[in-house]
C-alpha cells in the first residue's frame, strides 16, 4: 500500500528512543523531513545495560548503532553478588554496559547524517507547530506529555535510590550489605573501560538511621564510598542524579493522542533492575517508524504502534514490579542466606527457574543447593526432608484428595502419608496426625499437641498479624497464593509470612505447579512446601460438629505437574 504523505515530523528527545526513531524513519521514508529537538545537558544516570543479543538484533538494520569507542564500553558474562562475607558467582550471559554520554551523542550524531534530518539544539517545552507528526520523546519527566490527556498515571516505590558514578572498573555486582536497620543494596556494573555505574538503594528508614537521607549530596558521596571502601577498593563516588528519589514507574492508557505520539521512557519506565529500558525505547522507535512507512494513513499507523507495543510494555513493567517488589523487600530484612540469597535474585525473573539456572550454572545452583540442604547434595529441593512439629516429611510436595467433593491435604511423612484434618474447632477422638485450623477457629493449638496430633498449623486467609503464630503453640502456616502474573506477586503473602513468623510455610496454589516451579519457589526461600489445592475450598470443607474432614480413601490425588 502506498503510504499517506507525511511531509514533516518534529522528534522532541534525541536519547535512544528518539534518536532510533529518527534514524529508522529516514531509512524507511526518505522523503520525511525530520526537526530532531534536543537540550544539550547532563543526562541523569552513568551507565546503561543491554544484551548483546538485542544489540545484534539492531546492527542488522544499522550496522554503526554500537560502534562506539573501547574506552566507552565494557563486556561480561557473568555477575559477582557479595552477601556478607560470601562471594557467589553466577552467569549473565552476554551483556555489555555502554557509558550513557558517549552512547547518546554518538546515536544522535547518527541520526543527523540523513540530509532530510534537522538538528536544533534547544529545549522544547510546547509543541513546536508545523509539523505533521509530533514524536515525544523527551523522558519519564515529559512535559509535552504532560500538556496531552494521556491517561498518565505515576507511582512512586517504597525505596530511593542514588545513581552514581566511581572512576574504577568493576566487576558486574550486586552488594547486599546488611546495616542493622535494613539492607544496603548496590546494583553496579562496568560501562567503559575505566568507569562504572554504581547504584545504592535502600529503604528511607534505613538510610535516615545511618544519617543518609538528608545530608547534602557531596557527603552523601563521601559516606557512601567509605561504607562501600572494600567493594570500590579506595575509589570515589560522584553522584549522577541529584539525590535520593524513588523510582517512578509510569503508565499511558493512550500512547497517542492526535498526532502526538510517546515513545520510550515518555511512553513506559521500567525499574532499573531489569536492564530493559533502552531496549523497548528502541524498539518502540522502529515500531513507530515501521507503523509509519507501512499504513495508509498516520491515524491508522499510531494504532497500530499502540496495539503492538502497549502490550509488549505491560509484560515487561509486570516484570520489572517483581523485581523491584522483591529488591524493596529485601531492603528491609535483617538477615540473609549466602547463596541462596542470591539464587532468589536470579530467580525473582520468571524465566529464571531451578532447571534453566542449573543447566545454565550448575555450579552456582549446587553451592546455593549446599546452602538450603545443609550439605552437599544431588537432590532437588522437593526432596530435601523437612520436619514440621513432630512429622519428618520426605517430601516438600504436600498432596491432596478429596472426601465427600471436599479437597484435604496429605502430608508426605516418612512412614507414609498423614491426613490432616481441616477444623474451626478441636476434632472429635481420636485426634488425626495433622491438623489445619482455619482463620476463624478456636481450637487451641497446644491443646491438640496434647492430645496426640504430632503438628499443627494456621490456615491464614491474609489479613492476620503473624509475628506471635509461634507463641501461639502452631508449627506450620497455610497461606494461599495470591493473584498475579509473576512468582513474586503470587507469593508475596507467604514469603512475608515465613520471615516474619519463622515458621515453615506451606502454600496452597489453586492451579497446578510444574515441578520446576515448586523446586524454584522452595529454593528462593519464599516457601517450605506447595500444595495444589484452593485455600478457599479447605476453610469450606472445614465441617461444623466435629470441626475436621479427614481423607480416608487416599486414591484420589491432586499434585504439580510434571
Amino acid at each position: 500500500m502506498t503510504p499517506r504523505p507525511l511531509n514533516r515530523v518534529a522528534v522532541v528527545g534525541a536519547g535512544a528512543a528518539g534518536a532510533f526513531f529518527a534514524l529508522e524513519l529516514s531509512r524507511l521514508r526518505p522523503g520525511t523531513a525530520i526537526d530532531l529537538y534536543d537540550r544539550d545537558e547532563r543526562s541523569p544516570g552513568a551507565g546503561i545495560v543491554m544484551s548483546w543479543e538485542f544489540a545484534e538484533r539492531v546492527r542488522a538494520v544499522h550496522p554503526r548503532a554500537f560502534a562506539l569507542p573501547p574506552e566507552a564500553m565494557a563486556t561480561w558474562d557473568r555477575t559477582l553478588t557479595l552477601v556478607g562475607e560470601d562471594r557467589v558467582w553466577s552467569g549473565a550471559y552476554g551483556m555489555f554496559g555502554l557509558t550513557r554520554r558517549v552512547f547518546r551523542d554518538h546515536v544522535r550524531a547518527l541520526a543527523c547524517e540523513p540530509p532530510t534530518v534537522t538538528f536544533h539544539a534547544r529545549d522544547v517545552t510546547a509543541d513546536p507547530g508545523g509539523h505533521d507528526l509530533l514524536v515525544v520523546a523527551d523522558g519519564a519527566n515529559s512535559r509535552l506529555r504532560a500538556a496531552r490527556d494521556h491517561g498518565t498515571v505515576t507511582t512512586h516505590g517504597r525505596t530511593v535510590f542514588l545513581w552514581m558514578s566511581t572512576p574504577a572498573l568493576l566487576e558486574p555486582t550486586f552488594v547486599l550489605k546488611c546495616v542493622g536497620a535494613g539492607v544496603l543494596i548496590v546494583h553496579a556494573y562496568p560501562h567503559g573501560a575505566a568507569e562504572s555505574t554504581f547504584i545504592v538503594e535502600a529503604d528511607p528508614d534505613t538510610l535516615r538511621s545511618r544519617g543518609l537521607l538528608d545530608r547534602p549530596l557531596h557527603e552523601v558521596e563521601t559516606i557512601l564510598a567509605g561504607v562501600f571502601r572494600d567493594e570500590l577498593d579506595g575509589a570515589p563516588l560522584t553522584a549522577r542524579t541529584s539525590g535520593w528519589r524513588p523510582f517512578s514507574t509510569v503508565v499511558n492508557e493512550r500512547w497517542h493522542h492526535g498526532r502526538a505520539v510517546l515513545v520510550g521512557d515518555a511512553a513506559h519506565t521500567v525499574h532499573f533492575s531489569i536492564g530493559s529500558g533502552t531496549a523497548l525505547a528502541i524498539d518502540d522507535a522502529f515500531c513507530l517508524a515501521r507503523s509509519l512507512a507501512a499504513c495508509d494513513s498516520a491515524d491508522d499507523a499510531l494504532a497500530e504502534y499502540a496495539r503492538a507495543r502497549a502490550p509488549v510494555a505491560a509484560e515487561a513493567q509486570a516484570e520489572a514490579r517483581d523485581s523491584q517488589r522483591w529488591f524493596e523487600t529485601l531492603s528491609r530484612r535483617d538477615r540473609l542466606c549466602g547463596a541462596q540469597t542470591v539464587f532468589a535474585l536470579r530467580s525473582r525473573r520468571d524465566a529464571n527457574t531451578f532447571a534453566r539456572l542449573g543447566a545454565r550454572d550448575p555450579e552456582f545452583v549446587a553451592r546455593a543447593m549446599e546452602t538450603y540442604a545443609g550439605r552437599p547434595t544431588r537432590a532437588e529441593p522437593v526432596d530435601v526432608p523437612l520436619t514440621v512439629g513432630d512429622l519428618r516429611l520426605r517430601t516438600r510436595m504436600v498432596g491432596a484428595g478429596l472426601e465427600r467433593d471436599a479437597p484435604v491435604l496429605l502430608f508426605p511423612a516418612a512412614t507414609g502419608d498423614r491426613p490432616c484434618a481441616v477444623t474451626r474447632d478441636v476434632p472429635a477422638s481420636p485426634v488425626p496426625p495433622c491438623v489445619l485450623v482455619t482463620p476463624d477457629g478456636t481450637a487451641d493449638p497446644r491443646a491438640l499437641r496434647a492430645a496426640g496430633a504430632s503438628a499443627v498449623g494456621l490456615l491464614m486467609s491474609g489479613d492476620e498479624p503473624v509475628a506471635d503464630t509461634p507463641a501461639r503453640g502452631f508449627d506450620f502456616v497455610a497461606v494461599p497464593a495470591e493473584t498475579g502474573t509473576g512468582r513474586i506477586a503470587r507469593t508475596g503473602l507467604a514469603d512475608r509470612v515465613r520471615h516474619e513468623s519463622d515458621l515453615p510455610v506451606l502454600l496452597l496454589s489453586a492451579e497446578r505447579m510444574s515441578r520446576d516451579e515448586v523446586n524454584t519457589l522452595l529454593l528462593a526461600g519464599r516457601v517450605d512446601m506447595v500444595a495444589c489445592v484452593d485455600a478457599r475450598d479447605l476453610a469450606r470443607g472445614a465441617a461444623p460438629g466435629d470441626g475436621s474432614r479427614i481423607l480416608e480413601d487416599a486414591a484420589v490425588r491432586i499434585g504439580p505437574e510434571e
